[in-house]
């Protein structure tokens, strides 16, 4: 994790954002990344001013400060492509408020838009303690460099790994016994972490990872490889927008790019 990105439009929810990649940053030895991309109706000097007196309280990070006039989504990919952004953290209102940047929908269309992981905060975490944490999958082998990303990242932590397959009594969900064999799998891969293996069932997949989340009391939710995993076809359009708006804690979409390998 050498570059983070905060898109900032100088609500509280961006601030949220950038003191959750500051605390990453302090333990990854990361250069953090500032956005602001501006409408034209407020004066630039104003905006230039306003991205310096955030960088001010975290004095003993490496911040650099941006500021583009594009469209949101366009300009998003093209610095995250420019600049070799290899991790964001997003600020979310979830279902209330009136932030332009981070309304659900805007926020959906990034994780589903770029090829590195996505963090997605709505409230102040406070210190960065990840203790237990849910990989969300349906743990076929193209779910596991996502997961070894994930393993990675949340190991400063020493966590709790809590592996869920949500099934839903739909006609496409697999066989118990095919579900438990390829978490095993995924289970001997977080050693020497302590991890556990759920298949839980419920109403539908973005319910049933908040519930299992919410029962466990986890602090992070992660979901594998979003836009090419098997899981896409339950986890696309409202059913992102509903995860990252109805958690109330942190959501990570790891989406990497493919490979030809």
């Amino acid at each position: 994790m050498k570059s983070i990105l905060v898109p900032t439009d100088f609500s509280k929810f961006a601030h949220f954002a950038l003191e959750t990649a500051v605390q990453l940053s302090r333990i990854f030895d990361s250069r953090i990344h500032l956005l602001h991309i501006r409408d034209s109706q407020t004066p630039l000097e104003q905006q230039r001013e306003q991205l310096q007196i955030w960088c001010e309280a975290f004095a003993d990070v490496d911040i650099e400060t941006h500021i583009q006039e594009a469209d949101f989504l366009e300009g998003l990919q093209q610095f995250v492509q420019e600049k070799g952004i290899d991790f964001i953290v997003m600020g979310s209102h979830g279902r209330s408020g009136k932030s332009e940047y981070f309304v659900g929908s805007n926020t959906q269309k990034v994780v589903r838009a770029v090829n590195c992981p996505v963090l997605v905060v709505k409230h102040p975490i406070g210190k960065l303690d990840f203790q237990k944490v849910v990989f969300a999958s349906s743990f076929s082998e193209a779910a596991e460099p996502a997961f070894l990303h994930f393993k990675d990242l949340v190991k400063h932590f020493l966590p709790e790994i809590h592996l869920v397959n949500i099934h839903t009594a739909s006609i496409f969900d697999p066989p118990l016994i095919v579900s438990t064999s390829a978490m095993d799998h995924f289970r001997d891969l977080c050693a020497p972490l302590k991890c556990t293996t759920q298949v839980y069932r419920d109403f539908n997949i973005e319910q049933g990872i908040r519930h299992f989340s919410e029962e466990i009391g986890a602090d992070l939710i992660a979901v594998a490889n979003l836009e090419r995993h098997p899981l896409r076809r339950m986890l696309t359009g409202s059913k992102v927008e509903a995860l990252i708006n109805h958690a109330e804690v942190p959501v990570l979409a790891i989406d990497l790019p493919e490979t030809n390998a």
